[in-house]
């Protein structure tokens, strides 16, 4: 059982609410994994040292306070090993995105279905969202596993959606209703 506030999973895995002493465990995490989780997501470049994760929390903890995200982290045993967040809350119309990593060494245990799974309930029970959306990367094999199995309904690709390093990445976009979860 954790000391900290947050949503509980199953026995050690746990999704929890940031606190700013916990800025520099996050740091370490992104930076003694920055090859994988750079692959697909670009903030590992900017996060330099400890005082980028504080700045990201109180980034993340000020748009809780605005109603606009959600951010968790991902703990088991007790560490710190990836995030999960709601962001681009949009709390008239009742949607939001899902964003979500992982640390490598815990890939393959079914954690982030498990995790975004338990978000989904919260959003829809809690929140009274109506609308979850998974934006992942059309080569980010796992990530696009985790929605599908998760219920996700893929919308289609956005091609060239984004730039990441300089390159555009095409997009996969997946949906998923109240009313398809939680019958």
């Amino acid at each position: 059982m954790t000391k900290y506030i947050g949503l509980n999973i199953e026995e050690n895995l746990d999704l929890i609410v940031p606190e700013l002493s916990m800025a520099d465990e996050l740091f370490q995490l992104v930076d003694s994994d920055r090859e994988h989780i750079r692959s697909f997501l670009s903030f590992v470049d900017s996060t330099v040292d400890v005082s980028n994760q504080t700045d990201y929390i109180k980034l993340k903890l000020t748009g809780a306070a605005n109603g606009t995200d959600k951010l968790f982290l991902i703990f088991k045993d007790n560490k710190i090993i990836g995030t999960i967040d709601l962001h681009r809350m949009d709390l008239t119309n009742k949607k939001a995105e899902i964003g979500y990593w992982i640390h490598s060494s815990q890939t393959g245990q079914n954690i982030m279905s498990k995790a975004v799974n338990r978000i989904c309930e919260y959003a829809f029970e809690a929140l009274d969202l109506n609308k979850l959306v998974i934006f992942a990367d059309v080569e980010n094999i796992a990530s696009n596993k985790v929605a599908l199995k998760t219920g996700f309904s893929l919308v289609g690709v956005k091609v060239q959606d984004m730039i990441m390093y300089d390159q555009y990445r095409d997009m996969n976009e997946y949906y998923l209703l109240k009313s398809d979860f939680l019958n």
